[in-house]
């Protein structure tokens, strides 16, 4: 067996426990409290005003989570989140990155520091140059003409398979398209990006049966809905705002199932800060039912559901028979499937299941909401499958109150891929894109981000631009990516702040700084405008107008992709977009269908919606029906001491950023290396609250350890525990991906303890 591989070997201060506190669980969401603590980070930065306009019309968009914005008649004066402000705070800071500390920072020494401590750094100011060759271990200051240059000169000798053009969610709808343009004028479709990670199960799964690869709930269906059904998600941490649309669907009589292996406080109880009740700090219920499903057990859950609502009758028939496919051998797979077995991989009695359809014969409308906690399992794409089978056998999909809606991470996750960031465009995009621009675009598949990661590792690639994001530690297999990243021959990296993926950069490697979603952005034209595509498929514009770091070298990531092709190959269709981007919106009105007249409805107020054809019970499938499918239910059998782990964020993070170091719903402060575990797990193992372990984790290519994670006593399914990522991704090889989307396999981890004999209580 090999070495066992530990979280980011050489970075010890990510391997030394961070004693966390364990103490008061703050048991409700939101609230006058939750926007106090919004105001306290964001204020002292860009004052209130800014705020009090965010994700409003003329305002700037949410750099964080994707969550739609209610109809233009319904906004409340808060139309911002705690985790909102947090991010506007995190790119408003007026804490800058000296030259100073670049120049007495090494590599090395960078990469000793956490993500927390380079995000405190502050606001890049300038572009930054590290060469290996030249024998100092730290980043040099560059003039942007040296830098596009030297990119220039590396892109005309890099063979386009080794090539690689990695896209994150903050990115707006203007600077993925472009992105996606340079990597396909490079003559690669190597377009990974951080929907790779997060959602690809989610589009696999719902194209595969219903033809379109999105979610077809409005914020409008959430709000009427009879019933709304939460799976694996953690709203009050990750798209706070969504509360409040469940809020006003209870106000409107609707009911609320969680299901879940934790109980999250923003699913149990809310406080609307917009109500005088949440105003006098009480406390609404959201959920009706809570169902502590096991790890990997929605699936299993969901068979038993549909199988009793197959015994009940309550399927719509003549849906069914109108719009649907392989309904018949479904049915009779469902029938067919054993009771004990079902619950055993769920978890779940058939009792709480029969009190779960009671609430669905009830129920005209329904909603299923879900989010990672569905998605980065192996059997991901079976499970949302046969979530889609309960939808469709119920008729639930295409009318008022009713639909699947998939809650979105980074805030154009969703417009990345519509922009044709995706290593596998279809046809008639890759043909449309040719036809606008007049060169040849590649066909052959390029690499996801999966596969990127693995051709970082394995030597095979050369050059490797990211447009945000902290790839290092959003992928798995972290030490892999990590080492494989300083294989490259040139890293570029265009960032507002620093983080991880900065210290591990290739031969030659430059940080380009680039301005935020809320930096005012002067171009030829004038200012500019930018859009971003929410989880319900509306597009809506950011007009930013802060100019507080007008002083410093920074640039706009349109100018920054559009320059490097501009330099690299010579056409004539770089520099218009850089002067205004209202052509690019013509370029994608031009070659993406639904973008008709872009740049005159994007001046509408609440912006527009994208077509989708299944909201319309119109179903663009092989035989123009909604496809049914046959899952198998794939219990994951533990055996000896072995558990399932999730890997979940803290509430004081976004994705890969840790704003601080606390998670006031859980009752974790001051740290992260903390494992959620039920009581009877602890006893079955001689174990106790507070007792410090390695989690291990086996496969075949070897054992993987991650080191010095306290033992946290918590209300949690039996057999499963959960830690926070990135620190817990290292125990995943990147071979570890689900089937059909190739997403990380960030949840049912089988994991075992080892005891390092010591108790956090002790020290």
């Amino acid at each position: 067996m090999s070495t066992p591989t530990e979280i980011s070997r050489s970075n010890p201060i990510a391997n030394r426990f961070d004693n966390p506190k364990i103490g008061h669980r703050t048991t409700a969401a939101a609230g006058v409290g939750g926007v106090l603590h919004a105001m306290q980070h964001a204020v002292p930065n860009h004052g209130l005003i800014p705020l009090l306009t965010m994700n409003k019309h003329g305002g700037v968009d949410c750099p964080g989570c994707a969550w739609p914005e209610p109809p233009q008649g319904e906004l409340g004066i808060v139309e911002f989140c705690e985790n909102g402000a947090k991010a506007i705070a995190q790119e408003t800071t007026p804490k800058r990155v000296s030259r100073e500390f670049f120049a007495s920072t090494p590599i090395e020494k960078l990469r000793e520091m956490t993500d927390y401590e380079l995000d405190q750094q502050g606001r890049l100011q300038e572009p930054m140059f590290y060469d290996r060759s030249s024998g100092t271990e730290t980043y040099q200051p560059i003039s942007w003409e040296e830098a596009f240059a030297m990119i220039s000169e590396q892109l005309k000798k890099t063979e386009p398979d080794r090539a690689h053009f990695y896209t994150s969610g903050t990115a707006v709808n203007e600077s993925a398209y472009v992105m996606g343009l340079l990597g396909r004028r490079m003559g690669t479709n190597n377009l990974p990006d951080c929907a790779n990670m997060c959602h690809d199960s989610t589009g696999v799964a719902l194209a595969n049966m219903v033809g379109v690869g999105k979610g077809s709930g409005t914020m409008q269906d959430l709000h009427n809905t009879d019933l709304i059904i939460s799976v694996g998600q953690n709203p009050g941490t990750n798209h706070p705002r969504s509360l409040t649309a469940f809020h006003k669907q209870k106000v409107n009589g609707g009911k609320m199932i969680a299901i879940n292996p934790m109980p999250e406080t923003g699913l149990m109880k809310f406080k609307e800060p917009q109500s005088l009740k949440g105003a006098l700090n009480i406390p609404n219920k959201l959920a009706d039912e809570y169902v502590q499903v096991r790890l990997d057990g929605d699936r299993a859950l969901f068979q038993q559901i549909n199988r009793e609502i197959i015994r009940r009758d309550l399927l719509d028939r003549t849906f069914l028979d109108t719009f649907c496919s392989n309904v018949d051998e479904t049915i009779a797979y469902l029938n067919s499937l054993d009771d004990a077995a079902l619950e055993r991989g769920s978890g779940i009695k058939q009792a709480q299941v029969k009190k779960i359809v009671d609430y669905v014969e009830k129920a005209e409308t329904i909603t299923l909401c879900w989010t990672l906690g569905v998605t980065q399992h192996k059997n991901a794409v079976d499970t949302i499958q046969e979530m889609m089978n309960f939808l469709l056998l119920t008729g639930n999909i295409g009318k008022p109150g009713a639909g699947s809606f998939p809650f979105r991470g980074h805030s154009n996750v969703q417009g990345d891929r519509t922009m044709g960031i995706s290593e596998k465009m279809p046809e008639w995009f890759l043909s449309n894109l040719e036809n606008e621009f007049g060169f040849d675009v590649p066909r052959e598949h390029g690499r996801g981000s999966v596969e990127t990661a693995m051709a970082l590792r394995d030597g095979k690639s050369d050059f490797f631009l990211s447009l945000g994001g902290n790839y290092v530690r959003a992928i798995s297999d972290t030490t892999a990516v990590e080492d494989g990243m300083a294989q490259n021959e040139m890293t570029v990296h265009l960032l507002t702040k620093l983080n991880a993926t900065c210290a591990w950069p290739g031969e030659k490697g430059l940080i380009l700084p680039v301005r935020s979603r809320s930096d005012y952005d002067p171009q030829k034209s004038g200012p500019q405008i930018t859009s971003v595509e929410a989880s319900d498929s509306k597009v809506s514009g950011s007009r930013p107008k802060r100019k507080a770091n007008q002083d410093l070298d920074l640039k706009s990531e349109v100018d920054v992709i559009c320059s490097i092709g501009r330099e690299t190959f010579g056409d004539d269709f770089w520099q218009p977009m850089i002067d205004n981007y209202a052509v690019i919106r013509d370029h994608i009105a031009n070659t993406i269908p639904g973008f008709e007249n872009y740049n005159e409805r994007l001046e509408r107020p609440g912006g527009f919606m994208l077509p989708h054809a299944a909201r319309e019970r119109v179903f663009n499938t092989s035989d123009g029906k909604a496809q049914l499918t046959i899952n198998p239910t794939n219990t994951i059998e533990l055996k000896d001491e072995q558990l399932l782990l999730s890997t979940v964020r803290g509430h004081d993070q976004y994705n890969t950023i840790s704003y601080g170091l606390d998670d006031r719903y859980r009752g974790v402060r001051g740290g992260r290396r903390v494992l959620f575990i039920n009581k009877a797990d602890l006893v079955k193992r001689g174990l106790k609250d507070g007792d410090l372990v390695d989690v291990v984790s086996v496969y075949e290519s070897g054992e993987r350890r991650a080191k010095n994670f306290r033992l946290v006593e918590y209300d949690h399914a039996v057999d499963c525990v959960t830690g926070y990522f990135p620190e817990l991704n290292i125990l995943v090889p990147l071979e570890e991906h689900a089937h059909g989307s190739e997403t990380p396999v960030s949840k049912s981890l089988v994991v075992h303890l080892e005891p390092l004999g010591t108790n956090a209580k002790d020290l």
